[in-house]
């Protein structure tokens, strides 16, 4: 903890200092897809729609340059992996999980306890899982990132919130895009982009392909993406939306080594056993088809009073071969969220007023086979699940006197799931089982207030409350059955906040200091044949300081009639300290509270150079540093410490107004490491590892047409 004080006292004079200056105007033009300014980005989190300094939440942001620029390689991941408080990882290419503020240890694969949002449809189904591995993002023009409980307005999730949005659409404007790249490891990937916008209509559309032979055995992958999103300005008051999405994806899961097998050769794929086949044997992986179709409606009375509807409908086929059994499963999902708002702005109080609703249903049919070298074999079970999550919640913000601004939030979240087991033998066949697992309704309440010092200082303090009820995925884990014991998540957090910029800009700071208390925290277990279920893990105390940092010491000069060279020059870092360990947990007769959760590495450092040029040559350098955490709720098996650098550089050129080329080149893990990007935690057999790709690289050629 003398980490955090420091930190924080040494930040807060810092800009106190520079606060008491007389403001200046910003000598640079921001632009939105810039994340770290902090007085000109707008940001939608908690329906505020303000300004980031006016913000009291921790959000962090990424806009084009952090998703399509930095990084050669086309996923989520790495840009994610920059932002303070979050980590994401993938096992093997494809495989994705997500942990903000806390750990991976409900997460053996897929995305929970985080709730996604994109142009304000839910992704997140009724079960509480995400398939953020089906969306492309090259398709995404910007990701906002709340961390934290953010039940009072989003509902269930004590982890935080994903906002996507899509690609901005110039009005008056069409553009298409051809790009394609190569590289190490039969990587391999092209798309196709078409934008185009009128007065009263934008309309985007892309196709994505990508696929690689992976580095280990058996990691071979293949996406395909398709991504539709309109925007229709009907009338004055009333714009209608549309957001189509379909995924092809299909990629090989290798299975974890334990530690002996990963030092001898980390390319590998898990081995046979005596008992049990290996990963390749087998042909384990995933293969996920997955599509979305949403309609939303922003209608706006007055200048008062608006209203924003969406439904939407979803569709998943879901096939998973594994070392002992092959899952086929089938979600149809529908939902909806509306949320009006009531601004009074003449009052002696301004105050905006949020209210609304979600309702989301999910219909899933699972069955399991034997897995006979990748065919399905004989059936051993055959169950459906229904769940259903309705959300209700009101929000009011107001403008206190000096400089104040006060939020305060409340939500009521329900989750109900209902269970079926159908006999799968004709002979003494047991009548079908229905089953159901009802929650009690909980409120959740959200306080924060922010204050402001001139434009460039604020500060805030919050309270939130956060639940998360268990997956689908949970309740009902990969080997079947229905696990009606287990407990809903459910903690407070206190947060502690401070933005804020020098007198010119050039320096910026956002800093976020929390505690969560977590009771019935839910961990992960796997039997002896690998399959997981999960168990209540009494209690966690999850304390960190995050902290964003920026200095330009390059920039533009805002003045067009000067020929500038360097429009960009920035050195950055992201901070993360983290001390989360269990309290009152005991494991059969050992007590292991006080112990570090596994997954949480205690120190995160991400550290970037960007440099960009008027001629239209740029460089980003990204290095990332965590240092060991364990790897089992024990503490007897600890990680490596992970030092990760990472560079590209491209050339970008625009002629005649109309055409644009950007060559780039980029090398990933330069320091030729042997990591892991995701460990596998609390693994049966010490099967904790899974090794991520050596130094690599890769080239990309992006060609636009724009008139």
């Amino acid at each position: 903890m003398k980490y955090y004080y420091a930190s924080t006292v040494l930040v807060i004079g810092t800009l106190t200092l520079a606060s008491a200056q007389t403001p200046a105007p910003d000598s640079l033009t921001r632009s939105l897809d810039d994340t770290l300014q902090l007085n000109e980005v707008i940001v939608r989190g908690y329906a505020t729609n303000r300004r980031l300094l006016e913000t009291p939440a921790s959000i962090g942001l990424l806009g084009r340059r952090e998703l399509n620029q930095r990084f050669g390689i086309p996923t989520l991941i790495p840009a994610l992996n920059t932002i303070p408080g979050v980590r994401a990882d993938e096992r093997s290419p494809g495989s994705y999980r997500l942990a903000i503020r806390g750990s991976a240890i409900r997460s053996p694969f897929g995305v929970r306890n985080v709730k996604t949002y994109w142009n304000e449809i839910p992704l997140t189904d009724a079960g509480g899982n995400t398939p953020l591995n089906a969306l492309d993002v090259r398709a995404l023009g910007r990701v906002e990132i709340i961390k934290g409980p953010s039940g009072s307005l989003y509902g269930a999730g004590t982890g935080g919130t994903l906002l996507f949005r899509g690609l901005a659409v110039p009005s008056g404007k069409t553009s298409v895009e051809l790009s394609g790249l190569a590289g190490s490891y039969g990587l391999f990937g092209n798309n196709v982009s078409i934008q185009s916008g009128t007065d009263n209509s934008a309309v985007s559309v892309s196709y994505n392909h990508l696929q690689a032979d992976g580095y280990r055995d058996h990691t071979a992958a293949v996406r395909d993406n398709f991504n539709l999103t309109g925007s229709f300005a009907v009338s004055a008051k009333r714009t209608i939306s549309v957001l189509g999405l379909y995924s092809d994806l299909h990629y090989e899961t290798p299975g974890g080594l334990n530690e002996a097998q990963y030092r001898a050769n980390p390319r590998a794929s898990r081995p046979a056993t005596a008992t049990l086949p290996g990963s390749a044997q087998q042909q384990a992986g995933i293969y996920q088809k997955f599509g979305l179709l949403g309609v939303s409606q922003e209608y706006r009375w007055n200048d008062r009073i608006q209203n924003t509807t969406v439904l939407y409908g979803s569709t998943t086929d879901f096939a998973n071969p594994f070392i002992t059994n092959y899952e086929k499963r089938a979600d149809q999902g529908l939902g909806g969220r509306t949320i009006t708002q009531f601004r009074l702005p003449n009052g002696p109080l301004p105050t905006t007023f949020t209210a609304g609703g979600e309702l989301l249903r999910t219909f899933t049919v699972d069955r399991n086979f034997g897995n006979r070298q990748g065919v399905p074999d004989t059936i051993q079970t055959d169950e459906e699940l229904t769940a259903r999550q309705l959300t209700l919640f009101v929000q009011a913000e107001t403008q206190l006197p000096a400089q104040f601004r006060l939020t305060a939030g409340l939500s009521r979240n329900d989750v109900r799931y209902g269970f079926t087991r159908f006999p799968v033998r004709s002979a003494n066949a047991v009548p079908a089982q229905q089953l159901t697992r009802t929650f009690d309704p909980v409120w959740l309440p959200r306080v924060a207030l922010l204050r402001t010092f001139g434009q460039r200082l604020s500060a805030y303090a919050s309270i939130s409350t956060g639940y998360s009820a268990p997956s689908s995925q949970e309740v009902r884990p990969s080997a079947g059955g229905f696990n009606t014991t287990l407990n809903p998540e459910r903690g407070i957090n206190y947060e502690l906040g401070l933005r804020g910029s020098t007198r010119n800009g050039r320096l910026r700071v956002d800093l976020a200091l929390y505690q969560f208390r977590l009771r019935e925290t839910i961990v992960r277990r796997s039997n002896a044949a690998g399959a997981e279920f999960f168990v209540n893990a009494g209690r966690t105390d999850q304390r960190g300081l995050e902290g964003q940092f920026s200095y330009d010491f390059l920039r533009s000069n805002p003045d067009p009639a000067v020929r500038q060279f360097v429009t960009l020059g920035r050195l950055w870092t992201s901070l993360t300290l983290t001390d989360y360990r269990f309290r009152d947990y005991q494991q059969g007769s050992a007590d292991l509270s006080n112990n570090r959760i596994p997954g949480v590495a205690p120190v995160t450092v991400v550290a970037g150079f960007d440099f960009e040029t008027r001629p239209g040559l740029y460089a980003h350098l990204t290095y990332q540093y965590l240092n060991e955490f364990p790897l089992n709720d024990a503490g007897t098996v600890s990680s490596d410490p992970t030092r990760l650098l990472q560079a590209t550089l491209g050339y970008r050129l625009t002629w005649a107004q109309r055409w644009t080329v950007d060559f780039y080149a980029s090398g990933d893990n330069l320091l030729n490491q042997i990591y892991s990007l995701g460990y596998d935690l609390n693994a049966v057999g010490n099967r904790y590892y899974n090794a991520a790709p050596a130094r690599n690289g890769l080239a990309g050629l992006r060609l636009g047409l724009k008139w």
